[in-house]
């Protein structure tokens, strides 16, 4: 089984691939723990390509996050199924900013080392991340799962009870 989460931020991607990944027994790989070095620097993008390709070029896995969108095409292309966390806007704005809020207490378990989240600077950075992923790279998502080949593997979670109904789903 090969399970690729994806969404914007903010909206629970983690806290269900944790648990899909516990469920179906699968190796879990947090593309941000890929893509961030510690300190919160950003990897070389064709090191991270790499090494989510390897990771993709196995038997099963659970892959949570983006990466490159080369990379992710290929990876939905591989997956058997792929969980996509579509909530409002605003819903993924309130979420990640609770997410920051409490960041500041206790840093993300998927980042490495000394990535400090929970500053102003980063949180303003956050929101521009959220309002581009909405409006440039959700559209091209939509496209990618609008393919024949990719479409019937999508799960579409636009709800919080669609995403509770996510967790207990095979």
């Amino acid at each position: 089984m090969k399970i690729a989460v994806i969404g914007n931020g903010g909206g629970g991607k983690t806290t269900l691939s944790r648990h899909l990944a516990e469920r179906h027994k699968l190796p879990l790989t947090h593309v941000d723990s890929i893509q961030f070095l510690p300190g919160l620097k950003v990897r070389p993008q064709e090191e991270t390509r790499q090494i989510l390709n390897r990771v993709a070029d196995t038997d099963c896995w659970l892959i949570d996050g983006f990466g490159p969108l080369d990379v992710m095409e290929r990876r939905f292309e591989l997956a058997s199924r792929i969980v996509f966390v579509d909530f409002p806007l605003w819903r993924h704005y309130w979420w990640a900013t609770k997410r920051q809020v409490k960041s500041r207490w206790r840093p993300r378990e998927e980042l490495p080392a000394d990535c400090e989240e929970g500053t102003l600077a980063h949180t303003w950075q956050l929101y521009k991340i959220l309002w581009r992923v909405h409006t440039v790279i959700r559209p091209q998502l939509q496209e990618i799962f609008s393919r024949p080949e990719i479409s019937p593997k999508v799960l579409l979670v636009k709800t919080p009870r669609e995403w509770k109904a996510a967790l207990d789903r095979d």
